[in-house]
C-alpha cells in the first residue's frame, strides 16, 4: 500500500486539506439580491448602529470588573437594565464605569459621598437595584 513514510505523509496532508476545503465550502453562504433598484438601502446584519455598540460595551464592562463585587452587583443591573437605559444614561454609566473598582463600590452602597459630577439618575438606579436584593439571595 504505502512503500515510504514520505508517502503516508503526503497522502495525510492530501486528505486534511481536502476535508478542509470541503469544511470551508460547505460553511460558504451565498446571498442573492433581487428587484432591488437601490443597493445603498440594504442592511446586512452585521451592521449595529453606534449605540448597540455602547449597550453591549456597557455589559461586557458590568460583567467583566476587578471585583467580584461589582461583577455581581453590576452585572445584575446592567442584565436587567441595559436595554432600557437612553443614550445620555449610557453616556454617564459609561463614565461611571471608568472609575476605579473601590469607588464604584462604596458609592453604589452609599459608604462614602459621592461627587457632584456622578450624581446622576443612573446611579441613582443601580443603587436602587443593589438594595433591592439584586442577587435574589433571601427571596424564598
Amino acid at each position: 500500500m504505502f512503500k515510504s513514510i514520505k508517502q503516508i505523509k503526503s497522502s495525510f496532508s492530501l486528505i486534511t486539506t481536502t476535508t478542509a476545503r470541503r469544511n470551508f465550502c460547505s460553511k460558504k453562504v451565498v446571498y442573492t439580491i433581487k428587484n432591488v433598484e437601490d443597493e445603498s438601502k440594504i442592511k446586512t446584519n452585521n451592521e449595529i448602529s453606534e449605540v448597540e455598540k455602547l449597550r453591549k460595551k456597557l455589559l461586557y464592562q458590568s460583567k467583566e470588573r476587578g471585583m467580584l463585587e461589582n461583577d455581581l452587583l453590576l452585572g445584575s443591573f446592567a442584565t436587567l437594565n441595559i436595554q432600557k437605559l437612553t443614550e445620555p444614561q449610557l453616556r454617564d454609566y459609561n463614565l461611571l464605569l471608568q472609575q476605579p473598582d473601590p469607588d464604584i463600590f462604596n458609592w453604589i452602597l452609599k459608604k462614602t459621598e459621592v461627587p457632584e459630577e456622578f450624581e446622576t439618575e443612573v446611579l441613582k438606579l443601580v443603587q436602587h437595584h443593589c438594595k433591592n436584593d439584586p442577587l435574589g439571595y433571601t427571596r424564598k
